[in-house]
């Protein structure tokens, strides 16, 4: 018994491609989605630290929630995520925010929009919402 490899054509580079595509298609979706929810995670937790930092060492109560927010744009920008994005909120432990020996909590929550959806169509889809929150002491003596 002899087999005929001769008038063999045969269709494997074809459905090699086809299969990749279709398996490596969602797997690079779901590793972009990661590492944007990673991301945010990351910034969430530096921009509440470096907010409440920023707070602390303010030098009087009315420019202290500038700074922190100032701090969260940029945090979060510098992670390369927009940050309208980003929403933080500020809570003192005294009833003047800044009063020596108080603390003060900043907690930041990020919406990581889902990858590659055209974000200006009122379409409100968000992968997830990344949360971090940090709490500093205000100086006793200035």
């Amino acid at each position: 018994m002899r087999i005929d490899t001769e008038n063999e054509d045969g269709s494997a580079t074809v459905e090699f491609v086809l299969l990749a595509t279709l398996l490596l298609i969602p797997v690079i979706y779901f590793l972009m989605l990661t590492s944007q929810i990673q991301a945010a995670a990351y910034a969430a937790v530096a921009a509440a630290d470096q907010a409440a930092k920023a707070m602390v060492t303010a030098p009087h109560e009315a420019s202290a929630a500038q700074r922190a927010d100032g701090v969260v744009a940029l945090t979060v920008e510098d992670y390369g995520l927009d940050p309208a994005v980003a929403e933080s909120t500020v809570n003192c432990s005294a009833s003047p925010c800044l009063e020596p020996g108080s603390s003060v909590t900043v907690e930041v929550a990020i919406r990581v929009p889902v990858p590659l959806l055209p974000q200006g169509l009122g379409w409100d889809a968000a992968a997830a919402t990344v949360t971090s929150a940090s709490q500093q002491p205000v100086p006793r003596f200035g």
